[in-house]
This record gives structure tokens, sequence and C-alpha cells, in this order.
């Protein structure tokens, strides 16, 4: 199975993977921010002290806007991880991008606290404020975005009737108001616009990736999987199967005195009998088996949750559908048409490993074609021998 190993370290990810990928990354760096964002706090208050003799914020308060993030930021951390190792998820993605949000709405609350303790409108840290409007604009997607910026105005809006216990605002206080407001509006539309076309050409290149991927894990003569994506595929479907403890089979396949179809037809026409073979294939098979072209004129079918009775009818479902076929060019095989024969194997019955359920299959091939070809064998324990006895 070297190939197999050779064919796994060389494929190319699928585009859902990078995704989720990107935006595991994105959540790392709003985690990796956050770390930042309380020392620089503290540093900030500190300094203010220093260089005006009076304190901007208590020290009780201080220690809240301090110790909030780096508690909340620790549990962010351990949920992200969390999801990292769960990252075969279909959902992963969605928890991912909700995660992302949730540490932004966290984040918007924090500075507001902190705004608010630390002299509200006419604390220096409001800048904060503007600088979190425009980060969360270019992280999420613009809907969003425009919400988080009605939220940070809906919350400065009440530290200042806090600050005023509820009377009504001075000049002053209206025009600073009114000035914050135009800079979250101004940065929603700067930093959206620039978000929105940076999304687009991140859709783009997922487009591009997914074109990508298709070809490089289908067969271009026949429209199934190829050989590659098939080792990949029953590899993921042995571990599935392991961790749930279900069943699977494995059917394969070639086709009957097919060099001599070739050498009378020509190799054209073998071709498109090939691709013919195929489109019996997906009439004869559920839309959740896995279909692909495992070389040459063999082809493998693996059937997820399905014991060997099940997979032998299926098997033979398939081949009666491809001997009743009219084929251009079967008057010239032996028997006048086109047949196939077919060997199968089951998980965890006939092998507990990919390895082994494909070495078998194989086998039980090789005792189809022995036999006199144009049948169905299943896979048992005394095959081997009545291999060596045709030889």
């Amino acid at each position: 199975m070297e190939k197999k190993a050779a064919v796994q370290a060389s494929g190319i990810q699928h585009p859902d993977a990078l995704a989720l990928r990107h935006m595991l990354e994105k959540n790392l760096w709003l985690i990796r921010i956050r770390w930042i964002y309380p020392a620089f706090i503290m540093a900030f208050f500190l300094a203010y002290r220093f260089l005006a003799r009076h304190s901007l914020i208590r020290p009780m308060d201080a220690l809240l806007v301090f110790l909030l993030p780096v508690i909340v930021n620790f549990l962010f951390w351990l949920n992200v991880r969390r999801r990292e190792k769960a990252a075969e998820s279909p959902d992963g993605y969605g928890e991912l991008a909700l995660l992302a949000s949730r540490q932004l709405d966290l984040d918007l609350l924090v500075i507001a606290l902190t705004v608010y303790f630390s002299g509200g409108l006419a604390s220096p840290i409001v800048a904060l404020m503007v600088v979190y409007n425009m980060i969360s604009t270019f992280l999420v997607d613009t809907h969003r975005a425009l919400r988080n910026t009605l939220a940070s105005m809906a919350l400065l809006l009440a530290i200042a009737l806090l600050q005023e216990g509820g009377r009504f605002f001075s000049g002053t206080q209206v025009t600073s108001l009114l000035a914050y407001y135009f800079m979250f509006i101004f940065t929603y539309f700067v930093a959206g616009y620039l978000s929105h076309n940076l999304h687009r050409n991140e859709e783009l290149l997922k487009e591009v990736l997914q074109q990508t991927r298709e070809l490089s894990i289908t067969d271009g003569l026949t429209g199934l999987y190829n050989q590659m994506h098939f080792f990949e595929l029953l590899d993921r479907e042995t571990r599935k199967s392991q961790r749930h403890d279900m069943s699977y089979a494995l059917i394969i396949f070639d086709v009957d005195h097919f060099k001599n179809f070739n050498d009378s037809n020509g190799h054209l026409r073998g071709s498109q009998t090939l691709k013919d073979i195929a489109t019996v294939m997906k009439k004869k098979f559920r839309s959740t088996d896995l279909l692909a072209k495992y070389g040459g004129d063999e082809f493998v079918i693996i059937l997820p949750q399905t014991d060997k009775v099940g997979a032998y009818l299926a098997a033979e479902r398939l081949r009666e559908g491809v001997e009743k076929q009219a084929f251009p060019g079967a008057e010239t095989q032996p028997l006048k048409k086109l047949t196939i024969s077919i060997g199968l194997a089951s998980f965890p019955e006939h092998g507990l490993s990919d390895e082994e359920i494909l070495n078998h299959a194989d086998k039980a091939l090789y005792f189809a074609k022995e036999s006199g070809r144009n049948r169905s064998v299943i896979y048992h324990e005394n095959i081997e021998k009545e291999i060596e006895e045709f030889n």
C-alpha cells in the first residue's frame, strides 16, 4: 500500500478544510490579541497616573477590566483547541464563526466597561471602541458588522446616560457623542468596503480551489473518483466505521476479456465502453455509495453501512445490468456480450484495516475470474486454498 501513502501525502486539501483552518486561525488571532489587551490597558493606566499625577480609574475597577478578558480568554482558548481536535465536524466552520462573533461581543463589553470606569465620554479609552469597530468589520460579514457598530453606538449612549445619572446632556457631551458616532459610521463604511472586497476574493479563491479539487479527485474518462481519491475515501470510511462500530463493504470488478475487446474494436471504442459501464454503475448504486475507477478496466465501489449480503445483492444488480446492456462491439467477446467479474469483502468481517479489505476483495475478484468469470464472489477464509486448486 505504498501507493496509498504517496497519494495521501500529495493530495490537495479540500476547500472546506482550508476555510475551516482560516476560521480557526481567525479565532486564535483574536485570542492572541486579547492576551495583549489587558497588559496594554494596565500599562496605559499606570503611565497615565505617573504623568498626570492622578489615577484615571479606581484600583478595583482596573482589576475587573484586567481579569475579565484574561479569564474569559482562557476559556475561549480551551474551546478553540477542543474544536480544533474535532475539525472533521461538518458544522465546524459555522461553530467557529459563531465563536469568533462571541469573542468580538466580549471585546465590546470589556472596552465599554473600561470606558465607563475611566471617565465615560471624557475617557481616552473611547478611541479603542473605534478601533474595535474597524477590526470587527474586517473579521465578520457586513450584516454582523453593522450590528456591532450599532451596539457600540448604543453602549456609548448608555455610558453617557449612566455618567450623567439620566439627566440631559450638555452641548459639549452631545457634540462629543455625535463626533464618536460619526467615527463609528465612517470606520464601518471604510472597513466594510475593504472587507466586502476581501471576502469576495476569498470566495473566488474558494471556487477555484473547489474546481481544482474536483479535477484532482475525478477520473477524466468516466467522471468517477480516481484511484488517488479512492484510497483517501477508503481510509476515511475505515476510520469512521472503527470509531462508530459500523460496517461497510468494498466491491472491486473488471471487464472480462477486455484486452480482446480492445484488440477487436480499438482503444477508442474501449474507452467509450468504460464510460458506458460507469453510467451503468451510477444507475445501480445509491447516491451515498462511492464509485471510483481503480485502474485500466478495474472499478471499485465503497458501500457505507452495508454488510456482505447487501453488497452481494448490489454486485449482482450491477453484473446483470452490464450483461444485459447492449454495448457496441460486444459481439466480438467470447460470450458475444460484455460481462464483468466481481469480488467483494466487508468490514469488519473480512478485515479490520482498509489494506485487508482491499486485499481480500481483490482475492475474491481473482477467484471469480479463475472460476469462470461473469460472477460475483464474496471473500471467505478458504478462498486462497481454492485459488491454489485452480492453479
